[in-house]
């Protein structure tokens, strides 16, 4: 599966048009990671995007783990909006390719695709949504 039909199949890109996943998909890079490999650490300024291809990661925060994420899941969304610290460390847990956007990629992306911003916006509300509703339980 190419990284366009990929995007295409998640929800954070999924109302974006043909033309919109091939600009995201253009600036995107792949990363391997090796099982117990750190990706991104909680505390440390946030610079990109990453969403799972293939294998398992880890969500961990202060030592203790919050579960796991796999193919179509992504971290690290609010990342392209600020560079805030990261609220979590995520570790692969066994061989994981990811698709790693920064925020400076995006920032430019947004420019050129003002279209993309409105959409994903869009879904990044609904994800603070569902957390906010979590934490008030």
């Amino acid at each position: 599966m190419t990284h366009e039909e990929f995007l295409a199949r998640v929800p954070i890109f999924g109302s974006c048009t043909p033309d919109e996943i091939a600009a995201v998909a253009g600036v995107a890079q792949s990363s391997q990671f090796e099982p117990s490999q750190i990706i991104v650490t909680q505390g440390t300024p946030g610079q990109a995007f990453y969403l799972v291809l293939s294998g398992r990661v880890e969500i961990v925060r202060d030592n203790r783990s919050l579960g796991a994420f796999g193919p179509g899941d992504f971290f690290g969304e609010m990342s392209l909006l600020d560079q805030a610290p990261r609220s979590a460390t995520i570790r692969a847990l066994e061989p994981t390719e990811c698709l790693m956007l920064s925020s400076w990629d995006f920032k430019s992306l947004l420019e050129k695709h003002p279209s993309i911003a409105i959409k994903l916006l869009e879904v990044l509300s609904r994800r603070l949504r569902v957390a906010d509703e979590h934490l008030g339980r």
